[in-house]
């Protein structure tokens, strides 16, 4: 499901289900209302005018604003010297702002030697209301429909599940919803990740945890903050109240989540500052496919083209003084955790919570033992619709199980765990016992980036306060326009530990723009092409090195992923040459064929300004035309396609 603007509707989880150029009631009156304040064009957005670009020559360059988080009413004025633009003209790119080693606050970098530490707490809502009479059958609340206002305060407060429609409230939990943390510890680099179950977060209230008062004195370098991307459980964006025009936010909830993460980060941190944190690592990759290569079993993309990577990657953290001791797991793979589906309404962690459970604890009737600490999830790749779809993961019964629920995914955590704990213990029986051997060093290097926002539904969603964060280089006292036209501050950060690399993305990254177009063997033997209108221009996809590529050839890398929904939650990231809008009502209506990620990202833009830094953080240290760099990746893809580590 897209990241900021949830208008699909139920029917459209699976490819060919439901006319695709018929607008939902939702989109319906998000068009309507646009029309009204003119914020639609029946044509492709043009360049803004000169005065509304970026420059690259001002003294505060990539300086943002403060006051305000997002556009005021239409009534309201702003009587500053400024008329309301939120910042000086900024450079969109300005380049790598922090790294380690080579910043003053870590000048003795990393000295190899590994210290690991790990937390973890829930951050479950308190219900308040959860009874209604769902008239339709729908699983969602609507107008009109009765309900128990326990309080008594006339309105239904109910705890809005984010993902697919809005309107629909949690009646129960079904099990934790947490945040978990991993700290990194090496010489004066100290890197904290920690990951939330919930759809996502914006970069305002990821500031919000990294300068939590909790946080103040440890002398943390960076933290990457990442959500799994969940579909069953709270809103945390604004975008699944009770209407399309009511935040689902509740302030008391988005705070608990804020300080619950900042206090596991305090917490990794603190571990890590023990002597017995020193830690070795071991590494196990492996292809989450059966054995004709097909990775239906567990995951599918239902966009064109079909591309994913679905490998599963597994970095087990253990004690040095005790190796059969594991200190956590760091655990990446791609799928949108909406296994559960939209008609469920308890709150879950989807697929990632079987997971993780799986590979702490194992599971007795499939024979396989658990590795114990903490497991630390992170999404990947999953844009373009990388999830259940098309999968039909097996049941306990060896049967597939193809509809939405709480089974399917069970079944899908379960069989990733396993899958993954049967290959750790293959990379355990190897050499020095899989361990990785000589330095483990830290080293990361994060830029900040501005975006361009042209999509007319989140324009309604800043004017209208469903969505809250700030804007740059805007004026907020005035609509958003095509002289007007919203910016946001971004981030994206390269971290490696030893052997492992990661690039985050701050949204949900199409996988083509991670593994290219060029090599057949991320299809998988599928169909890469089902739809005829506005098929992929293969023609225009570039050529290699790819993001992969350059991961892999950054000395010393030999493992690399991208972390996804990291850093900001900024909708799809769709490659340029597969994108396309729709002629006439571009962002409220798709584009015929495949094209529904167009409408739930920031614009045309997403490539240029979301993913080209990326490349270039990537780009920095990798040894490409002929060297060392470029041989391990193509071993490393080579090892990966055929389901090796």
């Amino acid at each position: 499901m897209g990241a900021l603007v949830g208008v699909r509707t139920a029917g459209q989880n699976a490819r060919h289900s439901g006319p695709p150029n018929v607008m939902s009631s939702k989109q319906v009156l998000a068009f309507a209302l646009a029309t009204s304040l003119g914020a639609v064009r029946c044509s492709q957005p043009p360049t803004p005018p000169v005065d509304a670009m970026p420059v690259d020559s001002a003294a505060d360059a990539g300086r943002d604003a403060r006051e305000d988080d997002s556009a005021p009413d239409a009534g309201e004025q702003d009587t500053g010297a400024d008329a309301g633009v939120d910042a000086a003209p900024f450079v969109v790119y300005p380049g790598v702002d922090d790294r380690c080693p080579g910043a003053a606050h870590c000048p003795m970098g990393s000295d190899g030697m590994l210290y690991v530490g790990v937390a973890r707490a829930l951050i479950n809502p308190t219900i308040v209301e959860s009874m209604w009479t769902d008239t339709n059958m729908n699983n969602l609340w609507e107008s009109g429909e009765t309900y128990v206002d326990t309080n008594g305060n006339g309105r239904f407060d109910a705890t809005w599940i984010a993902g697919f429609s809005s309107g629909r409230p949690a009646t129960s939990i079904h099990d934790d919803l947490e945040v978990r943390a991993m700290a990194f510890r090496s010489g004066d680099v100290t890197v904290a990740i920690v990951s939330l179950d919930i759809v996502g977060l914006f970069r305002d209230d990821m500031e919000r945890i990294r300068q939590h008062p909790s946080l103040a004195g440890l002398d943390v370098d960076h933290v990457l903050i990442s959500s799994t991307h969940l579909h069953e459980g709270v809103d945390t964006v604004g975008l699944w109240g009770e209407s399309p025009f009511m935040t689902g936010v509740n302030a008391t909830y988005q705070s608990l989540v804020i300080e619950r993460a900042a206090n596991a980060v305090r917490d990794a941190v603190r571990d890590a500052m023990r002597p017995e944190a020193r830690a070795l690592m071991r590494v196990a990759q492996v292809l989450t496919v059966d054995g004709m290569m097909d990775p239906r079993p567990y995951v599918s993309d239902t966009r064109d083209p079909t591309i994913l990577d679905p490998t599963l990657t597994m970095v087990q953290f253990v004690r040095e003084r005790d190796p059969m001791q594991t200190i956590g797991t760091w655990v990446n793979w791609a799928a949108h955790p909406e296994y559960t589906g939209s008609r469920n309404n308890q709150l879950t962690a989807d697929y990632v919570h079987t997971l993780r459970d799986v590979i702490e604890n194992g599971d007795m009737m499939s024979g396989v033992a658990g590795i114990g600490g903490t497991t630390v999830f992170v999404n990947g790749a999953l844009g373009g619709q990388v999830g259940p779809g098309q999968a039909a993961p097996l049941d306990r019964m060896g049967m597939p199980v193809r509809n939405a629920g709480l089974l399917k995914a069970e079944s899908c955590g379960r069989n990733v765990a396993v899958l993954g704990l049967q290959e750790l213990r293959r990379v355990q029986g190897t050499a020095n016992n899989g361990l990785v051997t000589g330095p483990m060093p830290i080293t990361y290097r994060t830029a900040k980036m501005h975006a361009r926002v042209l999509n007319r539904l989140y324009w309604l969603g800043f004017q209208f306060r469903v969505l809250s964060r700030q804007l740059t280089n805007f004026n907020r006292s005035v609509a958003p326009s095509m002289t007007n036209v919203p910016w946001v501050e971004s981030r994206a950060t390269y971290l490696q530990v030893g052997p492992v690399a990661t690039i985050t993305a701050p949204g949900e990254l199409h996988p083509e723009l991670w593994v290219g177009a060029q090599d057949m063997r991320w299809s998988f033997n599928l169909p890469r092409v089902t739809e005829r209108d506005n098929p992929p221009d293969f023609m225009r996809a570039p050529p290699p090195p790819y993001l992969r590529d350059l991961m892999l050839a950054n000395s010393g890398v030999r493992y690399a992923f991208v972390s996804g929904l990291t850093q900001d939650f900024l909708g799809y990231i769709v490659a340029d040459w597969n994108y396309v809008l729709h002629p006439t009502n571009p962002y409220t209506q798709e584009a015929s064929g495949d094209h529904y990620e167009e409408t739930n990202s920031i614009g045309p833009d997403s490539q240029e300004h979301l993913f080209a830094p990326m490349m270039d953080l990537a780009r920095m240290g990798a040894v490409l035309d002929g060297g060392a760099g470029d041989a391990g990746a193509d071993a490393s893809a080579d090892a990966s396609a055929d389901g090796g580590g």
